[in-house]
């Protein structure tokens, strides 16, 4: 099956919706930290799309014809949504009233620090946009887990979740297209594939996902 390249990234953020709506049905105690997390993964999806992946990582084409699209907006809210809360879901996790002492940098600051730093990697050293999210991600990730100790199950499963997730969405990608992926990635990669995907892919939804996975619980004092 082979449909035009404009539909291919909107069919491919119909998995991630389907697991989303499985999760806010299944879990409405959980439901506000979907939204949040979801609403500031969908805003910084297209933001970093437009700033820094369509320069050197990818360029796929959108229902609009423009730079990012509704598609990137999509992806960034589902996929938020799912990182934040799969693993309390698959562990059946609820929180509780007693948590650590106060966190010591507020919630607002680690992810100013990621986006800083992101686009002072890329934009200032000039280094790929995969490498300046690769090390903001991995300090980032570091500090809330050195603050939050117990935080780093939920981390790592949250990581290796939407690492196996975003499969799905690749599937899709090319069960509808045989040619999408080599028309749409971008010199700032290595070439090495997994599945036909480039490996940067895998590496970037773990991180993600490490990231997102633990971020509203550190940023709410929230615990198990």
């Amino acid at each position: 099956m082979n449909i035009p390249d404009k539909y291919v990234y909107l069919l491919a953020t119909v998995p991630l919706f389907l697991i989303w709506l499985f999760l806010f049905i299944k879990r409405k105690d959980l439901r506000r930290e979907i939204l949040l997390i979801g609403l500031l993964g969908g805003i910084a999806s297209v933001l970093t799309s437009y700033f820094w992946w369509t320069k050197d990582w990818w360029q796929p084409l959108t229902i609009t014809g423009t730079t990012v699209g509704i598609e990137d907006f999509i992806t960034g809210f589902t996929s938020g949504g799912i990182m934040a809360v799969i693993y309390s879901y698959v562990f059946g996790k609820t929180y509780k009233n007693i948590c650590p002492p106060p966190k010591p940098v507020s919630s607002f600051f680690v992810l100013l620090f990621l986006l800083c730093l992101t686009g002072y990697l890329f934009s200032v050293i000039g280094i790929t946009s995969f490498w300046a999210i690769t090390i903001s991600l991995v300090l980032s990730i570091a500090f809330i887990v050195f603050v939050r100790e117990d935080l780093f199950y939920n981390a790592l499963f949250s990581g290796l979740a939407m690492m196996v997730i975003s499969i799905l969405s690749y599937l899709v990608i090319m069960y509808v297209s045989s040619t999408w992926i080599d028309n749409t990635y971008l010199d700032g990669l290595s070439g090495l594939r997994f599945l036909n995907v480039p490996v940067e892919e895998f590496i970037f939804w773990f991180l993600a996902g490490m990231w997102a996975g633990p971020f509203y619980e550190y940023a709410g004092g929230k615990c198990y």
